[in-house]
C-alpha cells in the first residue's frame, strides 16, 4: 500500500483514533487515582554513614595478579563493605524489630472521614467498599492457588511489605549508605526509614563494643601469660647466674683470661732462669709447681666457660622473647580498651523527613503511555475497519476488482427544481 493510500485511511478514521486516543487517556488518568490498583507511595529517605576499623588504602597497581598478562579485576574494599552492610540492614531479624516496633503487623484503625466535597465521599465510600471485599478477594485467591483458604501471618506479610518497599543504596567510593522506604502512609515511611537506620546503627555499635569487649578479655589474659613468663625467664637467668657465680661475664671471662695470662708469664721467667743456669732448685721448683697447679686450676675454670656462655644467652634470649612478648600484648590491650571507648562507627547524617508529595504513581508517564496506547489501537482499528470494509470507494476500487482500466466516468447529473 502507498504511503499516500496509508495516509488516507488515517485521515477517513481520524475521529475514531482521535475518539481513542482521548478514552485511553482519560482511563489511563482516572485509573491512576484508584487506590486498590495503584497506590500512591510516599518515599522517605535516611543518610547513615559508616567509618571503617582502619584506613583503607587502595593500590594503584595490579598487585602483580594476571592472569595471561592481563591484570584480574579486583573488587574494591569499600564495594565489599557496601554490599556487607547492605545484606545485614535487609536481613529478616532487623527488619523483624522494625516491624515490631511500630506494630506494622496490626491493622491501623480506620480514620473518620470529614464532610469534604462530594468526590471526597465517593472516595471514602469506594474505599471502605474494598477494605470490607478484600478478605474475600484474598480467600479466592488463596483457594485458587493452593486448593484451600490459607491465611497469611500478619508479622510476616509485614516482614515481606517492609522487605519490598525498603531500597538501600550505597554511594560509590564513599561510606555513605542511603536507606530509602516506600509507602502508602508518609508518616509510617518516616517512620520505617528511621528505625531501620537506628537499630543498624545500634546493631553495629553493639557488635563493635562486643567485639573489643572480648578482644580486651582475651588480651588480658595473654598479657597475664606473659608477664608471668617474662617473670619466670628472669627468674631463671637470676638464679643461673647466682648458681655460677656470674654476673658481669664479660669482665669475670677478661679478669681470668688475664690471671692467666699473668701465670704464663710467671712459668716463662722461671724456665728461662731454668734454661741460663740460675735456678734455684729447692725454692724455683717449689714456686714452678705452685704455678702449674694454679695455672691448671685457672685453665680448668676456664674451660667451663663456653658452657656458661651458651646458657647465659639462652636464658637472656628467653627473656627478650618474652619481655618483646608482653609489650606487644600490652600494646594491642591498648589498642582495644582505646577502640572500646571510641567514637561510634555508624552515625545517622540526615533523618529522614515526612514526605508531603507522593513520589508515586507518576502520572505523568501513565498519562503519555495511555495516549501512546490508545494512538497504536485507533491505527490498528483503523486498519483492520479497512480492511473488512468491501465497499467500492472509487476508480481505484473497481480497477483493482475487475481487473480492467476505466475508460470514463458519468458524472452525476445536477438535481432540476
Amino acid at each position: 500500500m502507498e504511503v499516500i493510500a496509508v495516509f488516507d485511511v488515517l485521515r477517513r478514521h481520524i475521529y475514531l483514533i482521535g475518539a481513542l486516543c482521548i478514552v485511553t487517556t482519560l482511563a489511563g488518568y482516572g485509573i491512576s487515582f484508584f487506590s486498590p490498583l495503584i497506590p500512591e507511595k510516599y518515599d522517605a529517605s535516611a543518610i547513615v554513614l559508616v567509618r571503617p576499623h582502619r584506613p583503607i588504602k587502595i593500590e594503584p597497581n595490579n598487585s602483580g595478579k594476571e592472569f595471561l598478562d592481563f591484570p584480574v579485576g579486583q573488587t574494591p574494599v569499600v564495594e565489599t563493605a557496601s554490599k556487607t552492610y547492605i545484606q545485614m540492614i535487609q536481613s529478616p531479624a532487623l527488619i523483624g524489630r522494625v516491624v515490631s516496633e511500630l506494630k506494622l503487623d496490626e491493622k491501623p484503625p480506620k480514620k473518620e472521614v470529614e464532610d469534604g466535597t462530594i468526590f471526597t465521599q465517593i472516595y471514602a465510600f469506594l474505599k471502605a467498599l474494598y477494605d470490607d471485599v478484600e478478605p474475600y478477594l484474598k480467600d479466592a485467591v488463596a483457594f485458587v492457588k493452593y486448593g484451600r483458604v490459607l491465611k497469611d501471618d500478619p508479622f510476616t506479610k509485614a516482614v515481606n511489605d517492609v522487605s519490598k518497599g525498603l531500597v538501600l543504596k550505597a554511594h560509590e567510593d564513599t561510606y555513605v549508605f542511603e536507606i530509602k522506604y516506600s509507602g502508602e502512609d508518609p508518616q509510617t515511611a518516616a517512620a520505617v526509614a528511621n528505625t531501620t537506620a537506628r537499630l543498624f546503627i545500634e546493631f553495629i555499635e553493639k557488635m563493635r563494643s562486643s567485639e573489643a569487649k572480648d578482644s580486651a578479655d582475651r588480651l588480658k589474659s595473654e598479657l597475664e601469660e606473659s608477664r608471668q613468663r617474662l617473670v619466670d625467664t628472669r627468674e631463671s637467668l637470676r638464679d643461673y647466674k647466682a648458681t655460677h657465680r656470674v654476673f658481669l661475664y664479660q669482665l669475670e671471662y677478661d679478669a681470668k683470661l688475664k690471671v692467666i695470662s699473668d701465670l704464663t708469664v710467671e712459668l716463662a721467667k722461671l724456665d728461662e732462669n731454668l734454661a741460663a743456669g740460675t735456678f734455684e732448685a729447692k725454692t724455683d721448683a717449689k714456686k714452678r709447681a705452685r704455678l702449674l697447679t694454679i695455672l691448671d686450676e685457672h685453665r680448668a675454670g676456664l674451660a667451663s666457660l663456653p658452657t656458661i656462655e651458651r646458657e647465659l644467652q639462652l636464658r637472656q634470649a628467653d627473656v627478650d622473647v618474652a619481655n618483646t612478648t608482653y609489650g606487644t600484648v600490652a600494646k594491642e590491650l591498648k589498642d582495644a580498651e582505646i577502640m572500646s571507648d571510641a567514637m561510634p562507627e555508624a552515625r545517622l547524617i540526615s533523618p529522614a523527613s515526612v514526605p508531603r508529595l507522593p513520589s508515586r504513581p507518576r502520572r505523568v508517564i501513565i498519562v503519555l503511555v495511555s495516549l501512546l496506547t490508545g494512538l497504536l489501537v485507533g491505527v490498528a482499528l483503523a486498519f483492520f475497519l479497512e480492511y473488512i470494509n468491501r465497499r467500492v470507494r472509487g476508480i481505484n476500487d473497481i480497477e483493482d476488482f475487475v481487473g480492467l482500466k476505466v475508460i470514463g466516468t458519468i458524472p452525476p447529473a445536477p438535481h432540476t427544481m
